[in-house]
């Protein structure tokens, strides 16, 4: 290990700021630090550092590498991981930078740790395509389960609505939620849709209210289910109102009513940024998750004279997060989706669990 290297990095993460090492020899910190996704990438590195600080013995050496969230910042990241020599990299929170850089590092003999980048045709290809990867960010049906056991926990017994926009995400969410949902003798009371940006949703809002359900999902656009939720609680005050991620995208021009839930990963959630980040904030939690994994692989590689990949695909990690297991496809759920009320302000973990 080069002990200026680890300094230095560790400096650099303490200020926020990002850095390419000359070689990397270790650990490879795949995350954006510039464009509009780099306060995702600061709270990852927070999470990095935190995990090198836990480590029981002296970590690697670790690099941080700008991906930019796109395909050209994947790919130029990934050829100065090989350029330096990573043994592992760990990040890439966007599709289209981690689908180009997986060439780059199977060339390199260079395996992944996908933290962010969830869509299922990346593992699809891992095999065929010899790319070495293995993903702890959620799977893209983690959201509809995540809901569904949300109705099952907390509405059970009680008559619920649900509604979506039409929209290729909004119609194939309600779809998933409402199988897994009917699959477990749970069927909705109201079923309806909407169409997306009108100004005013009452005609739909007068259904909710005849239909007598207390309880309503509404999927769409950030925008759309406020818009809804609005004219939905005018007529019917009290309705308990939820939706998925969605919920999570920058706020626009209408405010999301008081009370209205988001069921989402933690590490997705909008807390409020800050200088000195909080622990485990945002994209913090599941980098640490990553790095810790990467650290003892790489450990356990060098003890038992296995490759990395062969660790990685074999073996059980002890983590901050519990214990971690990847499937033959690659893939590890370990980020808990939850239920989080919004105040008005900001989105915060909900009371009742």
């Amino acid at each position: 290990m080069k002990a200026p290297i680890r300094i230095a990095l560790l400096a650099l993460l303490a200020s926020g700021t990002l850095s390419q090492a000359a070689r990397a020899d270790g650990i490879a910190l795949a995350v954006p630090s510039s464009g509009p996704s780099a306060l995702l990438g600061r709270q990852a590195l927070e999470g990095a550092r935190a995990a090198l600080g836990d480590a029981s013995a002296v970590p690697p050496s670790v690099a941080a590498f700008d991906t930019r969230c796109d395909r050209e910042g994947g790919a130029d990241a990934a050829q100065r991981m090989a350029e330096a020599k990573a043994e592992i990299a760990v990040g890439f929170l966007c599709v289209a930078a981690l689908e180009a850089a997986l060439p780059v590092l199977a060339k390199a003999n260079i395996p992944a740790i996908d933290i962010g980048a969830r869509s299922d045709r990346i593992l699809d290809r891992r095999e065929r395509a010899g790319w070495q990867v293995w993903r702890i960010a959620p799977g893209p049906q983690a959201e509809a389960k995540a809901i569904a056991d949300f109705v099952r926990a907390r509405w059970q017994g009680a008559p619920f609505g649900l509604v979506e926009d039409g929209s290729s995400y909004g119609r194939d969410l309600a779809e998933s939620v409402r199988g897994l949902l009917e699959a477990q003798g749970l069927r909705p009371i109201l079923v309806d849709n909407y169409r997306p940006a009108d100004e005013k949703q009452f005609g739909l809002a007068r259904r909710i209210a005849q239909s007598g359900v207390r309880h309503v999902l509404v999927f769409g656009a950030r925008r759309d289910v406020a818009i809804v939720a609005r004219d939905a609680l005018d007529v019917t005050p009290g309705l308990e109102i939820a939706s998925g991620e969605s919920l999570l995208d920058e706020a626009g021009d209408v405010p999301l009513p008081r009370g209205v839930l988001a069921i989402a990963s933690g590490f997705d959630v909008g807390w409020t940024p800050s200088e000195e980040p909080q622990a485990d904030e945002g994209y913090a939690r599941i980098a640490r998750i990553g790095t810790e994994i990467a650290i003892e692989a790489l450990r356990r590689s060098k003890a038992e004279s296995r490759t990395i990949a062969e660790v990685l695909g074999a073996e059980t990690f002890v983590t901050s997060g519990g214990l971690v297991r990847f499937d033959a496809t690659g893939s590890a759920d370990v980020v808990p989706f939850q239920a989080y009320r919004w105040d008005g302000t900001k989105f915060t973990t909900d009371g009742e669990g």
